[in-house]
């Protein structure tokens, strides 16, 4: 079984199945507090707490802790949480989501797809999808 998220606002849902037949289930974890933006970023990045605490070389215990908001955290401890939950600080404190500029190579790729018309896109896009997929 396989996860994947879709990230709405303040919210995220998780779907299960393969990657072409996805089943929503019904878990919707909120994204108001810093504990649950741990949380929904651990699951996103598909860690168990288990998995979370060992990287941050603590407890299961201590990331539960963490997630249902208990004390208070360092700032060093969420700029940790940050790095290997390869998110910002920005978005564990304060929520807010900062979309990365492209690189060059995106932006250029972005100019050229929106030069094209319907069809061609269409063309685009499934051989995108099939490069991608034979990658896997």
């Amino acid at each position: 079984m396989r996860f994947v998220y879709c990230n709405g606002h303040n919210s995220t849902s998780l779907f299960s199945g393969s990657p072409g037949k996805k089943e929503k289930m019904n878990i919707f974890i909120k994204e108001e507090t810093l504990g649950q933006r741990i949380r929904a970023a651990r699951i996103r990045m598909g860690m168990t707490q288990e998995e979370l605490a060992e990287e941050m070389c603590t407890t299961k215990s201590m990331i539960s802790y963490y997630e249902n908001d208990h004390g208070d955290m360092k700032q060093s401890m969420i700029a940790e949480f940050a790095v290997i939950l390869g998110t910002t600080v920005e978005y564990l404190v304060c929520g807010v989501i900062k979309e990365s500029a492209p690189d060059e190579s995106s932006a250029e790729m972005l100019r050229l797809f929106s030069s094209m018309d319907e069809r061609t896109k269409e063309i685009m896009l499934i051989q995108m999808r099939a490069l991608v997929s034979a990658k896997r």
